[in-house]
């Protein structure tokens, strides 16, 4: 059991002892984004986000969730270089992905470990920068989360609020000045004896376990139905153009949702030539939700926008785990707060395993 100094501890031990870059969720000039974690002042340690759909804001708090990046935009940038080639087409270099400095991720949370775990299986070693990306990161820290935003249903999915595999150190914040902590790894365990913790007493075991608990029943109610059910009603729906056009009907297909997920991984090539004259091929992010995207030789193979949403949801609770054994949703509400129109991804799947019931937001 600990307290907020034990987070600075915990960052200096990570950056001085075992030499460690730390990567996470960095508070600063008041937004949270993505980045570099020097110490303790870089962490939201004293903001919190308000989000309903289509809305997010940071106000004074304790209980910070997410904001709009997560840890795909370190281990897959939204711009990657794969290949340059000389005036002929030769291959000249691929960029060296080799001396990636070790790093820690520090500070995500549950549903991005599962986010991590999801890309892992679908990606690989398949994509090189994205391989030696996660071939860098040698400890991971997750912050369990005590008390769910309004767009959070990691329960539903089963990827929070708490974690039991895959970490090296979790904490969670039972208030503003105690965190709770637990270990997952050998390394974990070397990393809080240093940080020189004393026991947790039952009293504040209980109150952890009672606020996890209250955290994963609220965000379990997503669905009316078992995860089972509704994948199977998905999919036996997966032809009813009337129910997916009502399903879809806002949405603009702007692809907000694709950027904003952390499982979404879909990359489009581009070639250019630099100011040495050689040739660029640069991979970009891009979105099964953009109309371009389903542009190929000779026609377009989702014209119609409805089918474009269709894939989508279908892809996250269909496609994934009949390819990985994996809900290709984590929970996060990513895609739900920055909807512009505020479309409910939740209020979506339930449309369709119950037939168009509550269809759209």
């Amino acid at each position: 059991m600990g307290s907020t100094y034990d987070l600075d501890k915990l960052i200096r031990i990570l950056r001085e002892n075992l030499n460690l870059q730390l990567q996470g969720y960095r508070y600063h000039a008041g937004r949270v984004s993505w980045g570099e974690i020097n110490g303790i002042a870089d962490l939201p340690l004293s903001v919190e986000d308000y989000v309903e759909p289509g809305l997010y804001r940071l106000k004074e708090g304790y209980r910070f969730r997410h904001s709009s990046v997560s840890p795909k935009v370190f281990l897959l940038p939204s711009e990657q270089v794969f290949l340059y080639e000389s005036e002929d087409y030769a291959r000249v270099k691929a960029p060296d992905t080799s001396e990636m400095r070790q790093t820690a991720l520090f500070g995500i949370k549950p549903c991005d470990r599962r986010a991590i775990e999801v890309l892992d299986n679908i990606i690989g070693s398949k994509n090189p920068v994205y391989a030696s990306r996660r071939k860098s990161i040698a400890a991971i820290i997750v912050e369990e989360c005590l008390e769910p935003n309004n767009n959070c249903f990691c329960g539903a999915v089963g990827s929070g609020p708490s974690i039991e595999e895959g970490f090296d150190v979790a904490y969670a914040r039972l208030d503003e000045k105690r965190v709770f902590f637990k270990y997952g790894s050998e390394l974990g365990r070397d990393i809080l004896v240093k940080l020189d913790l004393k026991p947790a007493g039952e009293r504040e075991v209980n109150e952890y376990r009672e606020k996890i608990e209250s955290t994963r029943e609220l965000t379990s109610r997503a669905f009316s139905r078992v995860m089972r059910e509704v994948q199977e009603n998905l999919l036996s729906k997966a032809r009813d153009k009337d129910l997916w056009l009502k399903v879809s009907e806002d949405c603009v297909g702007c692809g907000n949702c694709n950027f904003v997920c952390p499982t979404c991984f879909c990359l489009e090539f581009e070639y250019s030539i630099n100011e040495q004259n050689m040739g660029v091929k640069t991979a970009q992010w891009t979105g099964c939700l953009l109309y371009t995207y389903g542009q190929v030789a000779g026609g377009h193979f989702r014209p119609e926008l409805y089918t474009r949403y269709r894939h989508f949801v279908l892809h996250k609770f269909v496609f994934y785990p009949k390819q990985i054994g994996l809900i290709g949703c984590v929970g996060c509400g990513r895609c739900i707060t920055w909807c512009p129109m505020g479309i409910d991804l939740r209020g979506s799947v339930n449309s369709v395993a119950q037939g168009g019931v509550n269809a759209g937001k």
